[in-house]
């Protein structure tokens, strides 16, 4: 490597580096006390950077949080595909994927996150539209694109697949909510008490209330 392309490969790593410690700090601030309390003196004094950095990277502040939440919205969404391979049986995949859903929903951060979200996001349309294209619309489009896929095959038969994705997140999300909001402090059920209403959630999905035909 020469000079000149040695220099320009340090000037993009420090570049880097800078750019993550401000995501970093963002997300520290955001986790903890929510959107409304990030300020880019803030932002920062906890990274190091510099004002002229920080909006060369982001362009300010709803930039900057709308970057974090698309960074951790990948991250949360990685996992969740990767459990609805096309080639799983649907059992095993919806449960995996169900139990996966439910405990990183009701993980700290997730929690926080969505109470921030639901009490503060009229003040930041932009930012909820972030949120959602990059969360929940994703996981909803894989989810029906596994159950479209299933019924090609033959082995479901759901005839309206955007439908029943969204239904499926819904009860996912809402297992767990009276009991998150009635106890206090809020109740985390163990991985086998997750696992057991799981099942019990992708049996009724798979194959409904109607008594079994001998």
């Amino acid at each position: 490597m020469n000079e000149p392309s040695k220099s320009v490969h340090k000037h993009n790593a420090r570049g880097e580096a800078r750019r993550r410690a401000m995501l970093d700090a963002t997300w520290q601030i955001l986790s903890e006390k929510g959107f409304a309390a990030v300020t880019l003196n803030d932002v920062i004094s906890l990274s190091g950077g510099s004002r002229t950095t920080l909006y060369e990277a982001f362009g300010g502040k709803d930039g900057l949080i709308a970057s974090v939440l698309t960074e951790k919205c990948q991250e949360f969404c990685e996992t969740l595909q990767t459990s609805l391979r096309s080639d799983r049986p649907a059992h095993e995949a919806l449960l995996d994927f169900t139990i996966i859903m439910t405990e990183k929903s009701m993980n700290e951060d997730s929690l926080r996150i969505m109470n921030f979200l639901q009490v503060e996001m009229h003040q930041f349309p932009g930012i909820r539209e972030t949120f959602l294209q990059n969360g929940p619309d994703v996981i909803s489009r894989r989810v029906s694109d596994f159950f479209k896929h299933h019924t090609d095959n033959g082995t479901l038969n759901i005839s309206d697949p955007d439908f029943a994705a969204r239904m499926l997140l819904t009860m996912i999300h809402g297992q767990w909510r009276d009991t998150l909001i009635e106890t206090m402090p809020p109740y985390h059920p163990t991985h086998a008490e997750i696992e057991h209403r799981a099942r019990q959630l992708v049996d009724l999905v798979l194959n409904g209330a109607l008594p079994r035909r001998t």
